[in-house]
């Protein structure tokens, strides 16, 4: 299976959906296809039986015959793989998802079962007791879904295709999924609220400060924490993994889809709802800046180049590169950053590598201070490029220390849209 294949099926799913009113529609439009994907064929009862029957025993002993829609089985017809049931499109899945328990239950080598609606599609197993089914799913994906990574979403599934399923290997990778969302909602509620997760902070502070832990102290470590993130997060987001987000937003803009920044493969319980019912909460974030370069950055990039001409380097060698929130310019290639202009804030500056205090010394009547490691070591206030003259010292001196540099600077290529280097945190 590839991502192909399944855009495929969304875009049947988008076609038809007004016409998918009843739950036999919603198996033969989607379901159907959904298993031959897989590689199953429904028209070989050897491998698919539709209205798979078990006697399921209640409470008072009585046996009543139980059916499944779907029981896939191995390629010798005996052993039993997984089951599919089918709701109508809207169904509340979670809430409905009871039958496929009973069926684990009752089956012993039974550890996977799904039920979906034709469009979203929930995953559920056995992971922490055999033969009793987990009360969350351990994956899902939704047809309507625009923040799906449908490569990887593919990729997954592929493990459930018939020449590719073993019970073992997926119960294993059943379980990563179930701790790499478990991790991924853990490390965003400590990472928003960090002073808030007693663990994370005494993770984070037991190598930083040796001191006496008051809750003034762990108030003001918690202040700290929050503002030390982004620069953290801003590090560790190199040019791979923007060169992935890129690949991926193209990959989107191919299918036909808004690219939405995020991917997270597990669906709430009310995302299972018809689309006329489903109300979208209205986002206060703001749109990702598009990069946009303007006459003023290429005018900064003409002067820098004058500069390094007129000191003896190949101005052909002086690269830029925009970005959504800043211009770079850099001697050889892009990482090798010498100069950083940041202009979409109130005030206009720039960035170099010589730390503050040599900054300084190096230039005359501009403001400099300090900048967060993120972005650079000191930043200068201009009022306008034309003034880069005047930094011609403070120009060469970074353009040095990024060339005899053995490792390249670590900053990160870019930042978060419209956000202008912040000032350098104190702690008093």
């Amino acid at each position: 299976m590839d991502a192909n294949q399944l855009l495929e099926l969304v875009k049947r799913y988008q076609e038809n959906r007004e016409f998918i009113t009843n739950e036999e529609t919603a198996k033969m439009a989607l379901v159907v296809p959904f298993i031959r994907l897989l590689g199953y064929d429904p028209n070989i009862p050897r491998e698919v039986r539709l209205e798979y029957a078990a006697e399921f025993t209640q409470g008072d002993g009585k046996r009543l015959p139980d059916r499944m829609d779907f029981a896939i089985f191995d390629q010798t017809g005996t052993k039993p793989l997984m089951v599919i049931e089918t709701k109508p499109l809207g169904t509340d899945l979670q809430a409905k998802a009871q039958q496929l328990a009973r069926y684990i239950a009752q089956m012993a080598e039974l550890h996977f079962g799904i039920i979906t609606d034709g469009c979203h599609y929930l995953f559920f197993g056995d992971l922490e007791n055999p033969n009793q089914m987990d009360r969350e799913p351990f994956f899902s994906f939704s047809l309507e879904d625009t923040k799906t990574d449908w490569t990887k979403v593919a990729k997954f599934l592929t493990k459930f295709s018939r020449e590719a399923f073993n019970a073992d290997t997926l119960i294993t990778d059943a379980e990563n999924s179930r701790y790499r969302q478990s991790m991924i909602n853990r490390l965003a509620t400590a990472l928003k609220s960090p002073a808030e997760d007693e663990g994370f902070m005494r993770w984070l502070t037991e190598e930083v400060y040796k001191g006496k832990r008051t809750v003034a102290v762990m108030n003001r470590l918690g202040e700290v924490a929050r503002e030390a993130i982004e620069p953290a997060l801003l590090r560790v987001m190199g040019d791979d993994f923007l060169d992935k987000l890129k690949a991926r937003i193209h990959r989107l803009r191919e299918a036909g889809d808004e690219p939405v920044e995020g991917t997270q493969n597990v669906i709430k319980t009310d995302a299972a709802k018809p689309p006329e019912e489903k109300k979208e909460p209205q986002s206060e974030e703001k749109p990702r800046a598009a990069i946009e370069t303007t006459q003023e950055e290429l005018d900064l990039y003409g002067l820098v180049r004058d500069i390094c001409g007129k000191n003896g380097i190949n101005p052909e060698e002086i690269l830029h590169r925009d970005t959504a929130n800043y211009f770079n310019i850099s001697y050889r290639k892009p990482t090798k950053w010498f100069l950083r202009l940041f202009s979409s804030g109130k005030r206009k500056s720039v960035v170099t590598w010589v730390p503050a205090e040599d900054a300084k010394r190096l230039v005359s009547g501009f403001v400099v201070e300090e900048a967060p490691a993120a972005f650079g070591a000191s930043r200068v206030y201009i009022d306008n490029v034309a003034q880069m003259w005047a930094l011609t010292s403070l120009i060469l001196r970074s353009l040095e220390l990024s060339k005899t540099s053995k490792d390249e600077p670590t900053a990160p290529e870019t930042a978060a849209p419209n956000a202008e280097p912040p000032p350098a945190a104190t702690v008093s």
